[in-house]
């Protein structure tokens, strides 16, 4: 008798290859849902950045316009609050909210926290500071600048 040359593989054998196979294949899954989960957050991190900046350049671009200065109202210590009121912002239900006249925009989400003084006063023109903080997704950006209210750039 002849013996048969054997072709192929036995279902024991294709289990156990699927078997070692799913094994290695574990800490590869586990790799790519952490590296997934990273790229989300950074990415919200980079949002967040993004949207300080905005609104930042936003209320920097609104306290450039000279028009603003000639309201009347002395730019002094006392005088600063007054000056600032037609700068129309506001944090409502955690959004960054710019009235100008009847029109309201949002202009950040995700606002925990927005700050506009005018600390220095020099020269008939205050010194604005802007302090702004975004937070989601676990992430937390603080953003701030100065700029001297009236003049264009």
């Amino acid at each position: 008798m002849r013996a048969r040359a054997q072709r192929g593989l036995t279902l024991i054998e294709l289990l156990l290859g699927l078997a070692i196979a799913a094994v290695l294949a574990m800490p590869l899954a586990a790799m790519f849902q952490g590296a997934s989960s990273s790229a989300v957050t950074t990415r919200a991190a980079l949002d967040l950045n993004a949207d300080a900046r905005f609104a930042l350049d936003r209320i920097v671009q609104t306290a450039a316009v000279p028009a603003r200065i000639s309201s009347g109202t002395p730019v002094t210590d006392s005088g600063a609050a007054a000056w600032l009121a037609p700068f129309g912002y506001a944090v409502v239900k955690g959004n960054l909210v710019e009235t100008n006249g009847a029109r309201t925009s949002i202009i950040a989400a995700n606002v925990t926290a927005f700050r506009l003084s005018a600390p220095e006063v020099g020269d008939g023109q205050p010194i604005l500071k802007i302090e702004l903080t975004l937070q989601a997704q676990g992430n937390s950006v603080s953003a701030s600048r100065s700029v001297r209210a009236g003049t264009a750039f």
